[in-house]
Parts: structure tokens; C-alpha cells; sequence
């Protein structure tokens, strides 16, 4: 089914555009009907593997010659003959290939913007290779003012570096360091957000569609006995401070002993008792966790009451058959790392606990998308975050916050 809206964007047939359509709005099924001759497709290593684009041109029924690589391959392959004479580029995640900071380097001593090796590989491979279409897609193209910055150029733009950093952003004054942390006032935020809508399509489901009821629940959670003792020593043991927070976040989410799995005993914490009364609660949903041994923490404590749990992870080999028996068990608990946000799906789900963020909200709203799709939206949905009071963790939900507004500002003022 080919839905109002996709139909719109088809029609304008634009030879160059970014599709900032939240996720489950159809971005993959707007590019292929786009798509014209040899196409190729730029994405994360999770979404090529799954096979995510060609299973979507398979059941629209469309003969396209379509190479599907990914963001690593073309990083090192761009200028190989193999990735010339191609009529459709499309960049699948397009935050992911335009990295870049508000810093520069220096090259034959001239000054340039300090651009990732992926961002100089797809500027110069579309400046060399000149393809009839370019769709740059993405549900979050906000990432950052940089990441803006950088889409815009691939996208034919052309803002100044400079004057670019003095609009959205703030330098610190930090002596021997040029360190710039983006502006977070309103006018700000809605300034990008203008900046992104005329840089290709926006909309998320609720522009198109009758939504279901969609809750949002937080609840806090106080640290055991055994988790305060360790933010007392991890003071001590890590004295740097960017390591030292990093050790913080572990032990709020009950990661005791770094990242290895090595005592059970250890993992006891609130969080885990409210993802037990859930388990009792909910037949079955999904939980998002950052840190390995913290899924495995969990793992093991569902498992411990009979209840069936899958996991999703970097190491998993077989996510395609985890997915489906997730999809055909009518009680499970699938637990999924918070990376492997993107390039899967499951709307028979209707509750996601967050028992852990990490700091993007790129990760955050795929997540939310997985459960929320244009071709499910009967039923309500639940989304749970669970806190620990007080510390890193309250200090990173914040911050999601944060960029989720300025993330949403896009879709304002349509």
C-alpha cells in the first residue's frame, strides 16, 4: 500500500532531497519508488545484513538494479570502479555518514572543517561520480548542528563554516582547548529546524495518521546499599572523570564489576525488581539495556521465574530468527542491546522499558519506532524509563530530553 503522503513525495519525483520522515512513515519504500537505473544503497552494517531494502523492493514487486553495501564497505571501496556509473544513490541513515565538529584540521596548512573519513568519502564520491538522484534518509537528521551542516552540503548547500559555528554554538573557554557545545535556546532549535525542512520531506505518523493511545511512563528508582558503596569506591579506583562517569552510569544500572558478567550476586537492584513486576504484569514486551551485563543481569532474573526471554545483540548472528520467534511467542521478553536500534521492526509489541539510556537520541527514537509503525497502529503503546535517582543515569535521561525537543522541532510549524 502506497499511503496520501508517500504518494505526494512520489509525485514531485525530486532528483535530489532528504526524507526526514519519522520512523515507520515509509522512507525506504519513498526512496525505491524514487529510485531510477543502477542504484545503490549506503547504510549500517545491521540494516544491510537483515536485507532490510531488498526485502521492502521484493514486496513492492519493483526490478531495480539495486546494490545494497555498507556505510564501512563504501568507506573503503568509494573510489573502486565497482561503485562508478550508479543512476540512484541513497544514503539510509544519513546522521551515521555526515560526521563532522565544530573543529578544524589543517591541511597543506590551511585550515578545513573536521569532517569524518565517511562524510569526505560520500562528498567526493557524489562530486565525482555526479548521479542523476541523491535521497539522504533519516527520522533523525538532527543531531547535532554539525550533522546538519554536513547533510546540507552533501545535499548541495553550501554554508559557511565559520559563520555557521558562531550561529549554533557556544565556545567555553577552556585555555589550550577549543571546545563548542551547542546552543539550546528556542530560537535556536527553531532556526535548524527550518534549516532541515527545506532541505528535504518531515513528518511523523501523527501527521498522516489516526494514532493510537500512546503512554509515557517514568519511574525513579533508589540505589541499593551495594550500588552506593561502589560509587563511593569507583572515586578512588578511577580518578579521571570521563572514566569515572562512565563507571558511575554502570553501577546505577547495576553493573557492579565493569562489563564482565562474572557475579550474579552483584546485580541485585530496583531496577531489576520493577522489570520482574512487568514480567508478571505484561505477556510480553521488550526491554532496551546499554550494558552488556546488565541484559545478561536481567536475562537471568526473567528466566529464573519460567518466563521465556530472547536476546538482541552485537553478538547475536541470528537476529532475523530471534525477531521471529519473538514475533510468533505469544509470552516473551525480548531484551535488546540499545545500539541495535535500526533496520528491524516488531508492532505486535505494545510495551518498551528503557532500563537504560545511553546519551543519543538517534538510538531513543529508532527505538520507540520499532513498536510503532504505519502498518500497526491499532493498538495503544506503552513506553516505560526507569531511573536511578540522583546521578549519571538522571543526568543522561535529562539530556535525551533535551535533544528529543530540539530533535522534534522539525516537524513544528509544517
Amino acid at each position: 500500500m502506497i499511503y496520501q503522503h508517500q504518494q505526494k513525495i512520489i509525485k514531485e519525483n525530486k532528483l535530489l532531497t532528504g526524507l526526514w520522515l519519522g520512523c515507520g512513515g515509509g522512507k525506504t519504500r519513498i526512496a525505491l519508488l524514487l529510485a531510477r537505473g543502477k542504484t545503490l544503497v549506503i547504510c549500517p552494517k545491521t540494516i544491510r545484513d537483515e536485507k532490510v531494502w531488498e526485502k521492502e523492493l521484493e514486496k513492492l514487486g519493483l526490478e531495480i538494479n539495486l546494490l545494497v553495501i555498507s556505510k564501512e564497505f563504501f568507506r573503503k571501496y568509494y573510489d573502486s570502479p565497482l561503485l562508478s556509473n550508479f543512476n540512484t544513490v541513497i544514503a539510509d541513515e544519513i546522521h551515521t555518514l555526515a560526521g563532522a565538529i565544530p573543529n578544524v584540521r589543517y591541511v597543506n596548512k590551511q585550515p578545513i572543517p573536521k569532517t569524518s573519513q565517511l562524510f569526505d568519502a560520500l562528498s567526493g564520491y557524489l562530486k565525482k561520480n555526479n548521479p542523476e538522484r541523491f535521497y539522504a534518509l533519516s527520522a533523525t537528521p538532527i543531531r547535532s548542528p554539525m550533522v546538519v551542516w554536513a547533510i546540507a552540503k552533501l545535499l548541495g548547500e553550501s554554508f559557511d563554516f565559520y559563520q555557521w559555528r558562531q550561529k549554533f554554538y557556544i565556545k567555553l573557554p577552556m585555555p589550550g582547548r577549543d571546545v563548542w557545545v551547542p546552543k539550546k535556546d528556542d530560537e535556536t532549535k527553531d532556526t535548524l529546524a527550518k534549516i532541515v525542512q527545506k532541505l528535504g520531506y518531515v513528518g511523523q505518523l501523527s501527521d498522516w495518521f489516526d494514532m493510537p493511545d500512546i503512554n509515557y511512563k517514568t519511574h525513579y528508582v533508589e540505589l541499593t546499599i551495594e550500588q552506593k558503596k561502589a560509587l563511593k569506591e569507583v572515586v578512588l579506583d578511577f580518578p579521571d572523570p570521563l572514566v569515572q562517569c562512565g563507571k558511575r552510569h554502570q553501577i546505577e544500572n547495576g553493573v557492579l564489576a565493569g562489563d564482565e558478567f562474572n557475579k550474579p550476586e552483584a546485580f541485585k537492584n530496583e531496577k531489576i525488581d520493577k522489570i520482574l513486576d512487568y514480567s508478571i504484569e505484561f505477556p510480553r514486551f521488550i526491554i532496551w539495556a546499554r550494558y552488556t551485563a546488565q541484559i545478561e543481569a536481567i536475562r537471568l532474573a526473567i528466566e529464573s521465574t519460567g518466563k521465556k526471554v530472547l536476546v538482541l545483540q552485537g553478538a547475536t548472528k541470528n537476529r532475523q530468527e530471534v525477531l521471529d520467534e519473538a514475533r510468533n511467542s505469544k509470552e516473551c521478553v525480548l531484551i535488546c542491546q540499545s545500539q541495535l536500534s535500526m533496520g528491524w521492526e516488531l508492532p505486535e509489541y505494545d510495551v518498551m522499558v528503557f532500563a537504560s539510556l545511553d546519551y543519543s537520541i538517534v538510538n531513543k527514537i529508532q527505538s520507540d519506532g520499532r513498536i510503532l509503525r504505519a502498518n500497526a497502529l491499532g493498538n495503544k503503546k506503552l513506553y516505560i524509563t526507569l531511573v536511578a535517582k540522583g546521578g549519571v543515569d538522571e543526568a543522561v535521561y535529562k539530556s535525551i530530553l533535551n535533544k528529543k525537543d530540539f530533535s522534534e522541532r522539525i516537524y513544528l510549524n509544517l
